[in-house]
């Protein structure tokens, strides 16, 4: 009885962790946690995973070619008309006058058979050389699958920055609004007062409605931003996801982590990757050319059982005759007038072509890793640099609305000065997305 409740509070501990593992899983991410969700949801890692069953089936599909190969025949037939032979009858009458001929039929009306054939293939060349293509094969699929998962979470990554610079986005138009609705409110009464000309209330007016329906934009494209990270997550639309980081934490951890700083290497490139692969890929089309050249041996094992009746009567005890064959095959090639001496070089000058394919993609690659290292060292400097204009515009706006307060700076002036802060703010924003943009740009360099 002690085991069953042990049993019984073990299985509600384990059901609790698994609901509250999965409620946190289903609603709040960091941004490692959306990736990993992406790889286990998205539609094109499923599908390059079920290649990857597909490849392990292909192997067993080659290996069983070289496995012993054994089929079952039955055949039945009936003669509805029994062929008839036609010979000179002086060979069984030398009585007979010459030229008369005598009729007689051949065979019987019924007739079966049952066959056991079997194959086994001793050597191959191709064969040797397929198995161990198909083995290669699986390990491509396995780096496609490895390539399909980097980019999904590439996307990912690019769709969660997007989510936070479009909320970081509102929240400066929020913090602006504010400001600017209290100062309506302020000219709004110092014109009814008749301190300040209409003009002026009316300028603050357009400042504000400007600013609200820019607030409203921000917030529809934050919108936007999210169902687009829900579409890369194969997340569901109508489930609430929510985003444990803030802009601020990605850019306090990219600082920390300067992927310029990151040891990494082109040569990880799932392009290269893949263009490695293409180059192994032949060298097996080369192996399995040259294996044309050598000798194939098989063997053989027939059996069979006929019986042959004027009556359907199989099922009776009546005589079968047996047939029983076995042997050896070997082909062994001797002259093609040079077609397998071409298909050879052909197979060596592709294999040229792909290490010059190599070389070419790997220059390539490395101007790309240093002109995206030169783009994000300047995207750095030009946030850093964009963050302090922001500061300065900032204070220069707060101590205007003060200064408002006193009648030193007039709305107008104010509001002009708003225009400043919002077109700073604006740059701040554009400058972080296109420091994310590179650096998403040289995560895909490195698949990472």
């Amino acid at each position: 009885m002690m085991k069953t409740y042990r049993k019984i509070g073990l299985f509600f501990v384990a059901s609790l962790a698994i609901n509250v593992a999965y409620g946190q899983d289903s609603t709040s991410f960091s941004l490692t946690e959306a990736e990993e969700y992406g790889v286990n949801n998205n539609e094109k890692v499923r599908n390059a995973l079920l290649d990857i069953e597909i490849a392990r089936k292909k192997v067993w599909e080659t290996t069983a070619m070289g496995l012993p190969q054994v089929n079952v025949q039955g055949q039945f037939q009936q003669l509805l008309d029994i062929p008839v032979s036609v010979v000179d009858a002086t060979l069984f009458n030398p009585a007979a006058e010459p030229g008369t001929v005598m009729e007689f039929r051949m065979g019987q009306e019924f007739s079966t058979s049952a066959t056991l054939n079997a194959q086994q293939l001793i050597f191959d060349g191709s064969y040797i050389v397929g198995l161990q293509f198909s083995k290669f094969f699986q390990k491509m699929s396995a780096t496609a699958a490895k390539n399909t998962k980097q980019q999904v979470k590439s996307m990912v990554r690019e769709a969660y920055y997007n989510v936070l610079v479009a909320r970081e986005n509102v929240a400066i138009m929020d913090s602006i609004l504010t400001s600017t609705k209290s100062l309506w409110d302020k000219t709004i009464a110092y014109a009814q007062a008749g301190l300040i000309p209409q003009e002026d209330a009316d300028q603050v007016a357009i400042a504000y409605n400007r600013i609200r329906a820019s607030k409203a934009t921000a917030e529809r494209q934050a919108d936007v931003a999210l169902n687009l990270l829900k579409l890369q997550m194969g997340y569901s639309f109508d489930q609430t996801l929510v985003l444990e980081q803030t802009l601020e934490d990605v850019m306090n951890e990219i600082r920390v982590n300067n992927p310029l700083l990151v040891d990494a290497s082109i040569k990880q490139n799932a392009n290269y990757i893949m263009m490695e692969q293409q180059w192994e890929l032949d060298q097996y089309s080369l192996k399995n050319e040259k294996a044309a050249y050598l000798p194939s041996a098989g063997a053989f094992f027939t059996h069979s059982q006929n019986a042959f009746r004027n009556e359907f009567d199989f099922f009776q005890n009546k005589a079968w005759y047996p047939t029983t064959i076995w042997g050896v095959q070997m082909t062994i090639p001797v002259t093609s007038s040079g077609q397998r001496l071409m298909r050879v070089q052909q197979a060596e000058i592709k294999i040229e072509q792909d290490q010059n394919n190599l070389d070419n993609l790997e220059r390539s690659l490395e101007f790309q890793e240093l002109q995206l290292k030169t783009s994000f060292q300047s995207a750095i400097e030009m946030v850093e640099l964009e963050k302090q204009n922001v500061d300065l515009a900032r204070r220069i706006y707060n101590r205007a609305i003060i200064r408002n307060e006193t009648g030193v700076v007039s709305a107008l002036e104010v509001t002009q000065l708003q225009n400043q802060l919002l077109q700073a703010e604006g740059n701040y924003i554009y400058a972080v997305m296109d420091m994310l943009g590179v650096k998403v740009q040289l995560d895909q360099l490195y698949n990472k």
